[in-house]
């Protein structure tokens, strides 16, 4: 392989793991436009990368799989959403509560549906496209258009998500209920409405995050896969300061570190190899933290995240 050869590989591989954080992000987006904070979005992850992975084995149809990993990111997501909207418990604890929980059902249904031991693997998965004539320019073709279609969905997404914001009667709403629920509910806004809402259209985008891990990227399922990605997914969208334009740069960052992670891991060699390897792992959470205290003091989120609301 030449080294340009090389260079287009790893880009490509850039734009790749971005795809899963892209979709995770703009979920996020919504929810924290909402006033609220889903720590819980890395379980919603596992849960949609497990149920699409159950619904693509079992069936032998990926696009089933798809539309499991969609229903099981959604009922993950409104599973916190009741906790926090209905009975108005703490949104970061709820969300870690949720984490912990998918975990657990996870990986006891993973035995239940297996209990040979093991992990099962597919035999198929939703394969690049390359995007006719696009794909065949030089350089910029194979790193943009020869990627999953869960790429392009998610590109497009991202004005779709932007317009639904800023340009729709009920982004108006969210932002309203995001900056102060008290009032928009004196004005007549459902908050609760408005806001569970938002949790179904987080919950579908991050189902499919989870369904890209498991029938794109990966062809099995395991507990791990997800590990992170939701975190790294949240300090996006703070870097990304809510807007969707700013999750697709922030995504395209930590892909970077992903994608470098996993190809210093592969073609490290020498006496040092494991050492710099380990290193190279803990790379893309080091740039969550820079982000986090970077991003933090830069940016100002809607006024009433995380803040619990309980209408009078």
């Amino acid at each position: 392989m030449t080294g340009l050869t090389i260079a287009i590989a790893f880009a490509a591989s850039c734009v790749t793991f971005a795809c899963p954080l892209l979709l995770a992000s703009l979920g996020e987006t919504v929810v924290e436009r909402g006033g609220i904070l889903n720590l819980g979005i890395e379980g919603a992850m596992l849960i949609g990368a497990f149920s699409g992975f159950l619904g693509a084995y079992f069936t032998g149809v990926l696009w089933v799989g798809l539309l499991t990993a969609m229903i099981g990111g959604i009922a993950s997501v409104l599973l916190f959403g009741v906790l926090v909207v209905r009975f108005n418990l703490d949104q970061v604890v709820s969300g870690l509560a949720i984490n912990l929980l998918a975990s657990g059902v996870a990986l006891y249904f993973l035995r239940v549906a297996f209990p040979g031991g093991g992990y099962p693997h597919l035999n198929f998965l939703f394969q690049p496209f390359a995007v006719p004539l696009l794909s065949q320019i030089p350089v910029v073709g194979p790193i943009v258009f020869n990627q999953p279609g869960f790429f392009y969905l998610a590109i497009v997404l991202v004005p779709i998500v932007f317009y639904l914001i800023y340009r729709t009667t009920f982004g108006l709403r969210l932002r309203s209920v995001g900056e102060d629920p008290r009032i928009a509910s004196y004005v007549g806004i459902n908050v609760s409405r408005i806001r569970y809402t938002s949790l179904v259209l987080e919950g579908a985008l991050v189902g499919l995050a989870g369904a890209f891990v498991t029938l794109s990227q990966f062809n099995t399922f395991d507990t791990r896969l997800t590990t992170g990605l939701g975190f790294i997914a949240v300090s996006i969208v703070i870097l990304g300061r809510w807007n969707p334009a700013g999750a697709l740069i922030g995504s395209l960052i930590f892909g970077s570190t992903e994608a470098l992670s996993f190809w210093g891991t592969a073609f490290l060699t020498g006496p040092q190899a494991s050492s710099l390897a380990q290193l190279l792992t803990i790379l893309p959470y080091v740039t969550t933290l820079v982000a986090l205290v970077v991003g933090g003091r830069m940016s100002k989120g809607p006024s009433a995240l995380g803040a619990p609301y309980a209408k009078e």
